[in-house]
């Protein structure tokens, strides 16, 4: 029965698999962020099944619908890069991801992710619109402290 299994399910080895695609999670993956306002960082394809093949990532854009492809070869499993850093997007846009495995023709799923919007550091507003109580006090007590400072000065001056 076993030996059965073994030969009706060797048709379906890796060829039905799908590689599984997702972005780095910040909690578990020990990274700092998986989206950025120009890039994402995802995961590696599974490094046991497809460690050392040229693989490929393929990205559209939502509002233009071009596809581009990112080639790269999947690292061995003892490789010290955390995951695949897709660069050069644009800010606050929807993208389709997708791996495409070479020489098993193995695709995986589609992932949607969209980049982080951000704005121009032009219009950050970085001046004070008042001040407040505490800073008019500690302002005044420096002058007064400033002006009996200069008085004893001069007083010390002309009397010695």
């Amino acid at each position: 029965m076993l030996a059965l299994l073994i030969i009706l399910g060797m048709p379906f080895s890796l060829n039905s698999a799908e590689i599984p695609i997702q972005l780095l999670d910040p909690e578990t993956d020990n990274v700092v962020a998986s989206k950025f306002p120009n890039s994402f960082l995802l995961k590696w394809p599974n490094c046991s099944s497809y460690g050392n093949r040229s693989a490929g990532l393929v990205y559209t854009e939502l509002l233009s619908n071009q596809n581009k492809t990112q080639n790269f070869t999947v690292p061995s499993c003892n490789a010290s890069q955390p995951g695949l850093l897709l660069e050069n997007l644009k800010d606050g846009t929807k993208y389709i991801m997708e791996y495409k495995i070479y020489g098993v023709e193995d695709t995986s799923a589609n992932l949607t992710a969209e980049t982080v919007s951000v704005i121009s550091y032009q219009q950050i507003d970085s001046g004070l619109p008042a001040r407040s109580g505490a800073m008019v006090v500690i302002t005044v007590i420096l002058s007064l402290a400033m002006v009996i400072l200069l008085v004893g000065l001069i007083v010390i001056i002309f009397f010695t």
